[in-house]
């Protein structure tokens, strides 16, 4: 039935029934919101009956799209204003330069689009304040862009943003914050989102909140009753999803070879298509993890960077690759390789230039430690005093006290003044308020969620 229809009705008639599905609507509810008899909306998904222009502007409110896309679809003049935008903005990332793609993404009337089109925009608008360090503007459309999302009911759509949301304020060191709208979005998404995968998403990227505001029992009791519900009811990308987060919680409560086992668990549930964007991303966090068991597989932990590679370079997002030259410093160290270490620790840094976020801290303490283990005390003490710099501006909670101890451990090896040591110290108790374990930090759990590209 589905193919016959999109091959043989007039393209007006598909992309209205298609709207008219996206916002989760009957038919007879779609002729009421917008005024018109119910037979109408059926002539018009039949393409039995020409629509009238009047008409179809009624029809196209109520569904939250523009008359023009339901008359010219990506052939319209707003659908091209976009693609544009998009593409500008995919090239200035190319070349590291968020902020001039956030002015071009600013810079479109997103009132000319429907929501679907202004919901695309805001996403990619928000993922290069992100990158440019401008968090909390970040956040800001992102709760825009959830709120229209969910009015318009798109509620699978409604849930990736909020799970967008969600991580920001993380990321922004606001993991009250990020809980207390996280638990609110849920609740919302929920009330009719039939989008189980969306849902689940979304709660594992909450649960990392708990953690990161130090919340780590009361996470992990949840990522087990998540796992339970996902292996019930969610697809094999969402149970990946959830065994991905719930690897990260492991991490946190110091049970490291499990968490191993669930990044295990999500890999084999993607497959073996290396081609899928959540494959390369797993095997990057799954190196990470390796080395934080005891005793470390820093062999084993290149081995998956170098499976990765090719596709984190083919995506080309500067925070994946800069993530994964973290990793491989780490590993290098670890396998006395102190000149590469020293060289992959500073393609990580430079990747993340200008940005303030919790990878850049990760990547210039990891610069720190390979280059006190050169020799160079000074450098050492200059790059993880750029880290903690970045760590205070962008992080608190849990995962910002680990690396404050571990910055803590390196200035102490490098020679640093005793006082700021003990600061990083400090700085460690503070923002954890619970004991802290030293590892190594790793990147911010994803959710397997997918920037807009």
């Amino acid at each position: 039935m589905g193919v016959a229809y999109c091959v043989l009705v007039h393209p007006v008639s598909r992309r209205l029934r298609d709207a008219r599905e996206r916002a989760g609507l009957s038919q007879a509810e779609l002729a009421r919101a917008s005024g018109v008899h119910a037979s109408y909306v059926s002539h018009l998904e039949r393409g039995s009956r020409a629509p009238g222009r009047l008409a179809l502007s009624r029809v196209a409110g109520a569904l939250g799209v523009t008359v023009d896309h339901l008359l010219e679809g990506e052939e319209s003049a707003s659908a091209r204003v976009v693609r544009a935008a998009l593409d500008h903005a995919r090239r200035l990332h190319r070349v590291g330069q968020p902020a001039a793609a956030a002015q071009v993404l600013a810079q479109v009337d997103l009132a000319t689009l429907d929501v679907d089109a202004a919901a695309r925009v805001r996403l990619a608008h928000a993922e290069a304040l992100d990158l440019a360090g401008e968090l909390e503007a970040s956040c800001g459309l992102l709760e825009r862009t959830a709120a229209d999302l969910l009015a318009a009911r798109r509620f699978a759509d409604a849930a990736y943003a909020a799970t967008r949301l969600v991580m920001a304020l993380t990321e922004a060191g606001e993991p009250h914050r990020a809980v207390a709208r996280g638990e609110e979005l849920l609740a919302s998404v929920a009330d009719g989102a039939e989008a189980t995968d969306a849902l689940l998403r979304l709660e594992s990227t909450l649960v990392w909140a708990y953690v990161t505001r130090g919340d780590v029992t009361y996470a992990l009791v949840r990522s087990r009753s998540l796992l339970e519900r996902a292996a019930a009811h969610g697809s094999a990308r969402g149970l990946s999803s959830v065994r991905w987060n719930l690897a990260f919680v492991l991490e946190a409560v110091g049970r490291p070879q499990e968490a191993v086992e669930q990044i295990d668990g999500a890999l084999a549930l993607s497959g073996a298509d290396e081609v899928d964007r959540d494959v390369p991303r797993l095997r990057l966090d799954r190196a990470h993890l390796l080395l934080a068991v005891e005793p470390p597989r820093p062999e084993a932990a290149l081995a998956d960077l170098d499976a990765s590679r090719a596709a984190l370079e083919l995506d080309e997002s500067r925070v994946e690759l800069a993530r994964a030259a973290t990793v491989r410093s780490r590993a290098l160290l670890a396998l006395g390789r102190v000149a590469e270490a020293v060289t992959a620790a500073q393609d990580a840094a430079e990747l993340l230039a200008g940005g303030q976020r919790r990878d850049a801290a990760s990547a210039h303490a990891a610069l720190g430690a390979a280059l006190a283990a050169s020799g160079d005390g000074p450098g050492a003490i200059k790059a993880l005093r750029v880290s903690a710099d970045l760590l205070d501006t962008v992080a608190t909670g849990r995962p910002a006290a680990v690396l404050w101890r571990r910055l803590g451990d390196t200035l102490r090896e490098a020679g640093d003044d005793p006082q700021e040591v003990a600061l990083a110290y400090r700085r460690a108790l503070t923002a954890a308020r619970v004991g802290v374990r030293p590892t190594l930090l790793g990147p911010t759990p994803v959710s397997a969620f997918h920037p807009v590209r």
